[in-house]
């Protein structure tokens, strides 16, 4: 009966191991068939992922990028602009510069004194914002490309009418005569900007005398009916704030 039972069995395997090798084979060609598949997917997903890491990244440096177009324009039209990186263009037109540098523009015009203006780069105000949301890393790449930083002024106008130039003689001559100005209030004179700490002087210096000079308070108070910002409010002669036309005041940023 032993030698029987033995016969039965092994008939039995016999029989099944033709369906279980079937079996092991169609199973092996899904796991070969799922393996390539995945080859096919993988590289793009690999792919994407590694453009939203260089965009997480550097977010300052695909929105703004690390050049900034500076336009160009003078009155009269048609005057030769030099870069002091050496490029030169005739207005209107722009320059293509680095955000992370500063700048200084040279204009000249037949029978008037040379003109210039200075550019000077600031980190943005969106920087730290977008070094929150994205991490340090983002913050590091648009620092190191310069993609963190902008010029200002956005854009430069030389004028070479009597008043233009009446204007860029008062600057320069304040400057020659006052050598150890504080760079960022020389900048500020030179692009006819007001700047929070100036002083009576400096700020004639920069936007002319005043049509009026009026009093509120403690604060002596310049009028200028031809500019937007209207009224330029000095306490003990320094410049703490402005009015608009529109009366809202402003303390002015360091």
């Amino acid at each position: 009966m032993a030698i029987e039972e033995k016969s039965k069995v092994l008939e039995n395997q016999l029989k099944t191991s033709p369906e279980d090798t079937q079996q092991v084979a169609s199973e092996s060609s899904k796991e070969a068939a799922a393996q390539v598949e995945w080859r096919k997917v993988k590289k793009p997903i690999l792919t994407l992922l590694l453009c939203a890491f260089v965009f997480l990244t550097g977010c300052a440096t695909v929105m703004t990028g690390k050049y900034q177009n500076i336009p160009v324009t003078s009155e009269p039209p048609g005057i030769k602009v030099r870069s002091c990186t050496g490029v030169s263009l005739t207005t209107p037109g722009s320059f293509e510069l680095v955000c992370n540098k500063d700048y200084t523009l040279f204009a000249e015009y037949s029978g008037c004194e040379p003109q210039q203006k200075e550019l000077k780069h600031k980190l943005q105000g969106s920087f730290w914002t977008n070094t929150l949301i994205w991490g340090v890393t983002s913050g590091a790449v648009d620092l190191a490309s310069g993609a963190s930083d902008e010029l200002l002024p956005k854009k430069v106008h030389f004028d070479f009418t009597s008043a233009g130039q009446a204007a860029a003689s008062r600057q320069y001559s304040y400057l020659e005569s006052n050598s150890d100005t504080a760079e960022e209030v020389r900048f500020a004179i030179l692009n006819e900007l007001a700047k929070k700490g100036m002083t009576k002087e400096e700020l004639i210096a920069s936007l002319g005398k005043p049509d009026l000079i009026d009093q509120e308070g403690e604060s002596e108070v310049f009028v200028y009916n031809n500019l937007k910002i209207q009224r330029y409010y000095l306490k003990d002669g320094i410049l703490t704030g402005t009015v608009s036309r529109q009366q809202k005041w402003s303390r002015l940023t360091p």
